[in-house]
C-alpha cells in the first residue's frame, strides 16, 4: 500500500506542476512572443479538474476532510463506531452513485473533442468517476476498518 500511496502523491505532484508549465507557457507566450498558445488554458483546467477530484480522495486518506464531530465524540464505544460506520457507508454509496455518474457523462461526451486542444473531452470529465471510485473505495475500506477496530478516541480521526 506504501507504494500506491507515493504513486498517487507522486501523480498529484506531477499534475500540479504540469498545469504550472501549461500556465508559465501561456503567460510566456502572451507577454514574449508574438504568438499565444490557445491550448494552454484549456490544459490547465483540465489539470487542476484532476488535481481537485483525486486531491480529495488524497485528503481522504488522510482523513482530512472536514465532519462535525460534536454530538458523535459524546456518544459511548458502540454507537459512536455506528454513527462513523453508518457515514462511511452513506459516503461511499454517494461516491459509487458519483462514479456511475461520471462514467455515464463520459460514454456521452467521448465523441466531443475540447475546443482548444481537439481531444476527446472524456479527458476532463474522466477525473469524476476517478476521484469518485478512489474515494468509494476508501470509504468502505474506513466502514469495514472501524467495524473490526472500532473508531480510536484519542486520534483526530473524522466520520469522513
Amino acid at each position: 500500500m506504501k507504494t500506491l500511496h507515493r504513486l498517487e502523491d507522486l501523480f498529484l505532484v506531477t499534475l500540479f506542476l504540469a498545469a504550472l508549465l501549461a500556465l508559465t507557457a501561456q503567460l510566456g507566450s502572451r507577454y514574449f512572443l508574438s504568438y499565444q498558445f490557445s491550448w494552454t488554458e484549456e490544459l490547465a483546467r483540465f489539470l487542476f479538474t484532476w488535481i481537485v477530484f483525486l486531491g480529495a480522495a488524497n485528503v481522504m486518506r488522510h482523513s482530512g476532510l472536514i465532519a462535525v464531530r460534536l454530538i458523535p465524540d459524546r456518544l459511548p464505544d458502540g454507537p459512536r463506531n455506528i454513527v462513523a460506520i453508518f457515514m462511511h457507508l452513506l459516503g461511499g454509496v454517494f461516491f459509487a452513485i458519483l462514479t456511475w455518474v461520471g462514467i455515464q457523462l463520459c460514454l456521452k461526451v467521448a465523441a466531443l473533442p475540447t475546443i482548444a486542444m481537439g481531444i476527446s473531452s472524456t479527458f476532463e470529465y474522466g477525473a469524476v468517476p476517478a476521484g469518485g471510485a478512489l474515494m468509494a473505495v476508501r470509504s468502505f475500506g474506513a466502514a469495514l476498518g472501524i467495524w473490526r477496530d472500532g473508531l480510536p478516541r484519542d486520534t483526530a480521526e473524522t466520520l469522513m
